[in-house]
């Protein structure tokens, strides 16, 4: 590709010019790829210990002349296999469709509009809005700068910021791919893409945060280690007994490998990476992007929610709604076209915004001015400007007018800021600063705007030392509340979750929103704390102090921090959301980092465990709720997995304490690991949330996921499963029932004591309100495998059981039955259907 493709123009490429070359150059997506193929996911299946016992057991029965046994074993290995891979690919479709969520994101120009698109379809020629924070997608050249420095440490290994200036030659005019914008903005064409760029030809790759393990995952590891030497030793023991008893050592080596296959927990590996990825996949449907497990792990803990008001709260759809010059304010209407009289204040406006931005505000000044017909003066050029900086809240935009000498400066930002620089009367300031505290106790985004003239900008396009402003007026942006957020405020308080504003906005603006919201309870008086009272509290103050604020205003981005790690040493487990630069050491700082997936920045979704896709807080509650249904459900189905397997282990011993025929032969165990797996994965996955999950305190933090409370509670369940199968299998002996009936009467008893224990673990929501399409699936298949057992001719003996009349096949007919009714969504409530249509999982 050249490094010299021309710039497109003003209007950028259009979407057509775009797609044609994404079809012809192909995505902007380096070749490697980490993502695991069929071959792959065969591999690790057919190697799992459960799939080599299913094979030696094979061998076993060849090597003894029982060809037929062997070859039904080898299919039912088989069964055993695609079930696996089905649910690996389920979960890898997942990961895969969370992971390109998680790519960077792109501003570019498309048929004059600024456009944010995932950074694969970015393609050569397009015009790139270049912002601090971005991770740069493609190689490009500067056509504007800012101040521009970038981090090219993925490139070079140097870690020192490199300056970028607008007209240098060679690497100081080009933008490479991989590189952090750490400072400044400008505009750029897009010269390479993928393989292309300098990144893709030396081979590097973006870096990856590689996450630590879990806790969860820590505590499972530990769970099937112990659990898997406890299976070892009784399949020894066991085997060793039975060879001793029958003076047969195939009989014995049959029944350890019986044992073995009874015991191994491979199905804790497979809800866990089920439930995390289905569950990450269902979060990002609700626009809640899973970047990390362990923020599921910690979502059903979080304790305090600490939010940003714009966009959050709010809608982030700035209008303009009042002007003010000094003199008169006017408050405007949805249609209302600003007078005459506030023009100068418009067009001052303007020159202190980006016409190309995607700030909010900037957007509504420069649709005010369009609705007044002003334009600014083509012999108007922009010099530079310098963005909001820590204590000074306000943006500069410098400007030359033909061959004047002198420049002239147009400011915009917080009133009280903007103000400080002006010179003007004391009563017109005083007037200003009144209107703008009314305004923003009535709810209302107020910013002042302010210009003057100078020689030439400051260093970094700052104001030069001395300079005074004339002040042109205040507008007023009214951002309405979200719908939606007072009652997830609400559900929160039920849920002993606090939730704390946090914003740059003005004290009493926030107050306002924090009353609509219902961020306190009632007519509870909102505690607001400024930025500036921060500044001055010592930690152990502050500490003491976040306990009862609900707002914090005109806060700092570093100074969320602070407040990050004080309502942590007070024990509480904290969610934050943010979307700059600065943001980041707070979100990494948090138990549960939250980027804005709209308006956030590369570096901020970087350091997020999450990334809310719509900026919406309802998202983030339900993310919450999301979370404590996954821990809840992945807790029954640890309880199920230790319940179900006591009554096969039990049978598979029976004769070896009681003596007799081997109850349970490998293919039974085959038959059973279709069931179990099933359920603990796929079934528990697609368990809603209890009713009261959202009604009770969060869990606290060192919650063990399966304490050994819990452990004896499923065993003890296990042993009731268990004893069921013995009384059926004393009233068989009883009746002198054959070796292969006994066979039949113990696997029939196990697999109905397993769907009970099923419907246990599901309580209470496995009732009729409880619907589950996965569960009824579940029951059909079961009810169709048994049809085939017992009806077709020669079946039942292949698997060691004998041949019953055609009637018994009415047994496992009527639950299939009524399954399949109930996944046709016969069954309804309140005239709704109940079983909601089952997850399928991105395509």
């Amino acid at each position: 590709m050249p490094a010299d493709t021309p710039d497109p123009g003003p209007q950028g490429l259009t979407e057509a010019q775009a797609l044609e070359r994404l079809q012809r150059e192909g995505p902007n997506v380096l070749p490697a790829s980490d993502r695991k193929s069929l071959l792959h996911i065969a591999w690790g299946a057919f190697t799992q210990p459960m799939f080599v016992l299913l094979l030696v057991t094979a061998s076993v029965y060849a090597v003894l002349g029982s060809i037929g046994d062997a070859a039904i074993l080898l299919v039912s290995v088989l069964m055993v296999g695609a079930l696996s891979i089905y649910q690996e690919q389920r979960s890898e479709r997942a990961l895969h469709a969370l992971k390109e969520l998680s790519s960077p994101r792109c501003t570019v120009i498309r048929d004059g509009h600024a456009i944010r698109i995932p950074s694969h379809l970015l393609v050569r020629g397009d015009r790139l809005l270049v912002n601090e924070g971005d991770r740069l997608a493609a190689d490009a050249r500067l056509l504007e700068s800012h101040a521009i420095e970038v981090d090219e440490s993925q490139l070079t290994g140097e870690s020192i910021p490199v300056a970028k200036h607008l007209g240098a030659h060679g690497a100081a005019a080009m933008l490479h791919a991989g590189s952090l914008v750490v400072q400044g903005d400008g505009l750029a064409v897009v010269v390479a893409i993928g393989a292309h760029t300098a990144l893709g030809r030396i081979g590097g790759t973006l870096a990856q945060i590689e996450p630590r393990r879990s806790r969860l995952q820590e505590e499972l590891k530990r769970l099937v280690r112990r659990v898997a030497l406890l299976a070892m030793a009784t399949c020894v023991v066991a085997a060793t007994v039975f060879t001793v008893r029958e003076g047969s050592w195939t009989a014995g080596l049959l029944v350890g490998l019986t044992l073995a296959m009874s015991l191994i927990p491979e199905e804790f590996a497979v809800v866990w990476s089920v439930m995390l990825a289905l569950g990450g996949w269902r979060l990002a449907r609700e626009q809640v992007l899973t970047r990390r497990a362990q923020a599921i792990e910690a979502l059903g803990t979080t304790t305090v929610l600490c939010v940003d008001k714009t966009g959050t709260l709010t809608r982030n759809q700035m209008t303009i709604t009042a002007l003010h010059d000094g003199a008169q304010d006017r408050r405007l209407a949805a249609d209302d076209v600003a007078q005459p009289r506030f023009h100068r204040l418009l067009q001052g406006a303007m020159k202190a915004s980006m016409a190309e931005g995607v700030e909010p505000m900037d957007r509504a000044i420069h649709r005010a001015a369009v609705a007044a017909s002003l334009s600014l003066p083509a012999r108007l050029r922009a010099l530079g400007r310098r963005g909001v900086r820590e204590g000074r809240p306000y943006v500069v935009h410098w400007w030359r007018a033909g061959d004047e000498p002198e420049c002239s400066v147009a400011v915009k930002g917080a009133p009280e800021a903007v103000l400080a620089l002006c010179d003007a009367p004391v009563d017109l300031l005083q007037a200003l600063a009144r209107t703008a505290q009314a305004w923003a106790a009535a709810g209302l985004r107020v910013l002042a705007v302010a210009e003057g003239h100078a020689p030439r900008p400051g260093p970094d396009e700052a104001l030069p030392e001395g300079l005074r402003l004339a002040p042109l007026g205040l507008l007023g942006f009214s951002d309405p509340l979200r719908a939606e957020v007072p009652r997830a405020i609400d559900e929160c308080r039920h849920a002993g979750v606090r939730v704390v504003m946090i914003t740059g906005d003005s004290p009493l603006t926030a107050r306002s929103i924090a009353r609509q919201a219902g961020l306190v309870p009632g007519s509870a008086e909102v505690r607001v704390l400024s930025g500036s009272e921060l500044a001055a509290m010592s930690e152990l103050e502050l500490r003491q102090c976040v306990r009862d604020v609900h707002v914090f205003a005109r806060v700092d981005p570093t100074q969320k921090l602070r407040i990050v790690q004080a309502l942590q040493q007070r024990g509480e487990i904290v969610a934050m959301t943010g979307d700059g630069v600065n943001d980041a050491p707070a979100l990494r700082a948090a138990d549960i980092g939250v980027a804005m997936g709209r308006r956030g920045t590369d570096v901020a979704r970087e350091a997020a465990a999450l990334v809310l896709l719509d900026d919406n807080f309802a998202s983030l509650v339900t993310s919450v709720r999301a979370g404590r249904r996954i821990f809840i459900n992945l807790r029954k189905a640890l309880g199920y997995l230790f319940a179900v397997h006591v009554p096969i282990v039990g049978v598979a011993l029976i004769p070896v304490v009681l003596g007799g025929p081997p109850l349970l032969l490998p293919l039974h165990v085959v038959l059973l690991e279709l069931l179990i797996d099933p359920a603990c994965s796929l079934v528990f996955e697609a368990e809603p949330a209890p009713e009261d999950s959202m009604r009770v305190p969060p869990r606290g933090a060192k919650e063990s996921l399966f304490s050994p409370g819990a452990a004896v509670r499923a065993l003890a369940l296990g042993a009731v499963a268990l004893a069921g199968v013995v009384v059926v299998q004393w009233l068989c002996r009883a009746w002198d029932v054959p070796a292969p009936g006994l066979r039949l009467a113990s696997l029939g008893a196990i697999v109905a004591g397993n769907l009970l224990l099923l419907l246990w673990f599901r309580a209470p929501a496995a009732g009729p309100a409880g619907a589950n399409a996965a569960f009824h699936g579940l029951l059909l298949g079961v009810g169709i495998v048994w049809m085939l057992l017992l009806g077709l001719p020669g079946v039942a003996p292949a698997f060691g059981l004998p041949e019953v009349p055609g009637a018994w096949v009415l047994v496992p007919a009527l639950p299939a039955a009524w399954a399949a009714w109930r996944l046709r969504g016969g069954f309804r409530r309140d005239g709704q259907a109940c079983a909601p249509p089952p997850f399928t999982g991105p395509r």
